[in-house]
């Protein structure tokens, strides 16, 4: 099991008082990832939840990435 945790210097050098919108995305091999929100279409990966390997692989999953959203149609 692969287990990933916060960067203790990134929480302590957070200048803002109030923390970022958190959101859960849905990842098609059934795990999640849990982001925050930094813009509009912008989110900065926190965790993944998934029993798949393979998306602890994918370094655009990694914590700390920054995934660009794609509008759905």
């Amino acid at each position: 099991m692969i287990i990933y945790i916060p960067d203790p210097w990134e929480a302590l050098n957070q200048s803002q008082n109030e923390p970022l919108p958190r959101i859960r995305i849905k990842l098609s091999s059934g795990g999640h990832i849990n982001a925050e929100c930094l813009e509009v279409d912008q989110v900065r990966v926190l965790s993944l939840d998934s029993t798949d390997p393979m998306d602890y692989m994918n370094q655009q999953y990694q914590p700390g990435s920054i995934i660009q959203l794609k509008p759905s149609i």
